[in-house]
């Protein structure tokens, strides 16, 4: 048997990476579009009732411009602490800097395929931008990222828990407990991560000629973790103001479309939703989203037709404020060969 050509073998990763990039992108948009659509028809919800909607909405512009304002708070927050992240790793980029490149995240997530697009942006810019020190740039998204996931897990734990007298769901508030114990033990480890080094099983990959080098730049990172023991708990910190500006959002945008609600149990059950959302099942989560509200909104007194709008209204204003991330995305191409200070600015071209 003779294996397969260098030709066989190059069309074979060439039709892989077709269908990554290509074809798996395409199969998210469908299924969310798919979720969406039968969404509507079970809820029979008509044309009629989103021009209504939103006739009502333009009717109330200050909760509409709440709903903007508390989402761009959500996004400011989100910059803030991924800029605590990279200062306490002294990775040295001005805080403008970090919120024009927060908002070219948003940009990514909001209009590409894929659930990681913005973090990847967001590393492959911080990283062209400064000299060295690109292993603590990365590693600042995942602290980051980790901080923002444990808190929004334990909200939404809070929140099925109030809601067990409408729902019995033991396995779904097992897994949610788990994981965001998981990640908060995983952020308290950090730390003390670089201790791992002198373990035997780890030797040989510390002293390995390829992956040495960056297990060295990781565990450098990890102790300047280790240096500055509140580091974590200011990310939670910016990580709870952020999820709280995301959360009123959505109470401000029913308020506003003039759907009823019983605020507290709304508030504590729109975490549970969001968490839905970040799963990688389709882009920016549509459908996946729509159906988890659906399912836990109507606890909180409010009609699942009603659900369903105001989750879609609420991407739509995400969106709007991913628009201004493209504006951002476009000025930083122009802006790429003009050589950045230690402190993160711009300077003059030569």
């Amino acid at each position: 048997m003779h294996g397969p050509t260098p030709t066989q073998s190059e069309a074979h990763t060439s039709e892989s990476h077709v269908f990554r990039r290509v074809a798996k992108p395409l199969i998210k948009i469908l299924v969310g579009a798919s979720l969406i659509a039968l969404l509507f028809r079970r809820q029979d919800i008509r044309p009629a009732d989103l021009a209504e909607t939103l006739t009502h909405l333009s009717t109330h512009p200050a909760w509409l411009a709440a709903t903007l304002f508390l989402v761009l708070a959500c996004l400011l927050f989100g910059a803030i602490r991924w800029w605590t992240a990279l200062h306490g790793l002294q990775v040295k980029i001005s805080r403008t800097r970090i919120a024009a490149l927060f908002l070219v995240g948003h940009f990514f997530n909001g209009f590409l395929p894929g659930s990681t697009g913005g973090d990847v942006a967001r590393a492959f810019y911080v990283a062209r931008e400064i000299q060295g020190g690109r292993t603590n740039a990365v590693m600042s998204i995942v602290l980051e990222r980790l901080a923002g996931v444990a808190v929004l897990l334990l909200l939404a734990l809070a929140g099925l828990l109030t809601s067990t007298a409408h729902y019995d769901l033991p396995l779904l508030l097992a897994a949610t407990g788990v994981l965001a114990a998981g990640i908060l033990a995983l952020l308290a480890a950090i730390p003390y991560l670089p201790r791992l080094a002198g373990w035997p099983l780890l030797r040989p990959v510390v002293q390995h000629p390829r992956a040495g080098p960056l297990t060295h730049k990781l565990y450098a990172a990890l102790r300047l973790c280790h240096a500055q023991p509140r580091l974590i708990l200011h990310l939670l910190g910016w990580s709870l103001l952020q999820h709280f500006c995301a959360i009123a959002s959505w109470l401000t945008l029913a308020w506003g479309m003039g759907f009823d609600c019983q605020t507290t149990a709304f508030l504590l059950l729109v975490p549970a939703v969001l968490t839905a959302q970040m799963l990688p099942i389709t882009p920016g989560g549509i459908g996946v989203r729509e159906s988890a509200a659906i399912t836990l909104l109507p606890a909180a007194g409010m009609a699942p037709h009603e659900a369903v709008l105001v989750s879609l209204a609420s991407f739509a204003v995400s969106l709007i404020w991913s628009a201004a991330g493209g504006l951002v995305f476009v000025l930083l191409k122009e802006r790429r060969h003009k050589p950045v200070d230690d402190n993160g600015h711009l300077g003059r071209t030569t």
